[in-house]
């Protein structure tokens, strides 16, 4: 009998790839607010409707509010769509997890930290310094005290500038620097970021390992070899056959000095040494283009 977990954010573009890899591990129970089964994970009661009606020993957490500049216009407002979903929804569902003796995993990101220091461990605190976090980060990182504080049985799993294959509903990061190179609208790319993508694909063989092993708590999934944007997009134009010397390339310590540009990590590197010594390596961001282009035939968009 295979495992049944409960997948909330099913249609998103992390969640989506994650059921169509999953599926062979695990009996999959899919909800989203698209989806043939509706869950609002703002609404107390949909929530708890859902975890009554619906026999599942995991649930995996996709569902979150992801534009970052979009929620940096909302700072300091728990009555905006960010706080309400990334914290109190995330909140509705732990409390439905203990209710319900369910156990949680969380996706959650490198943007909980400043940035400042980078190679951070699952032992590193969120911050420190959330002047320099944005508010989507603090969304995260309040979410992930609720769990830490409120569940005993939770993986949270953080990863980083997630891409994946093709995928029409949403860009990720590969694709906006395709699409906007091939529009000749790409911007400046940061040479001075330290980044640590997540191929989304490692996502669901870490999951089954993860439970496989019994292992709870915090995780990183994300590059072994951290990169810069600079680099990323280099490696992913030549690729995908363009030309990298149309690159431009650009400071985001000049970037975030600019009035009213969104707090993001100079270095919000991850320390993936804790998955690599359970079993787990994930796949290093060179290795990630090279299998998308695969994958897509060299036409990703």
């Amino acid at each position: 009998m295979k495992l049944k977990m409960a997948v909330l954010g099913a249609n998103s573009m992390v969640g989506s790839r994650f059921c169509e890899m999953a599926s062979s591990d695990f009996q999959l129970i899919k909800a989203d607010l698209s989806s043939c089964i509706l869950v609002d994970i703002t609404d107390k009661n949909s929530v708890e409707n859902f975890f009554k009606n619906k026999d599942f020993e995991w649930v995996i957490l996709f569902s979150a509010f992801t534009d970052v500049d979009a929620a940096e216009q909302q700072r300091t407002n728990k009555d905006g769509s960010c706080w309400k979903i990334n914290v109190e929804g995330a909140g509705n569902v732990v409390e439905a997890c203990r209710k319900y003796k369910r156990k949680l995993i969380f996706i959650s990101t490198d943007f909980v930290f400043d940035g400042v220091r980078g190679n951070y461990t699952e032992n590193d605190p969120p911050g420190p310094n959330f002047d320099k976090v944005s508010w989507y980060g603090i969304t995260k990182a309040e979410a992930e005290k609720i769990i830490s504080d409120g569940s005993k049985n939770y993986i949270i799993l953080r990863i980083a500038y997630p891409y994946r294959g093709k995928f029409a509903g949403k860009d990720d990061l590969a694709k906006i620097i395709l699409r906007l190179y091939r529009q000749k609208q790409l911007y400046p790319m940061f040479n001075d970021q330290k980044i640590s993508p997540t191929f989304i694909d490692d996502i669901a063989p870490a999951v089954s390992l993860l439970i496989s092993k019994g292992v709870t708590g915090i995780v990183n999934l994300a590059s072994p070899v951290p990169s810069t944007p600079y680099e990323f997009a280099k490696e992913l134009i030549t690729r995908f056959g363009g030309n990298w010397r149309d690159l431009k390339t650009g400071s985001i310590g000049q970037f975030l000095k600019q009035k009213g540009k969104t707090p993001r990590p100079i270095n919000g590197s991850l320390n993936v040494e804790k998955i690599k010594s359970l079993g787990y390596s994930p796949l290093d961001w060179k290795m990630g283009i090279k299998t998308i282009y695969t994958q897509s035939k060299g036409n990703l968009l």
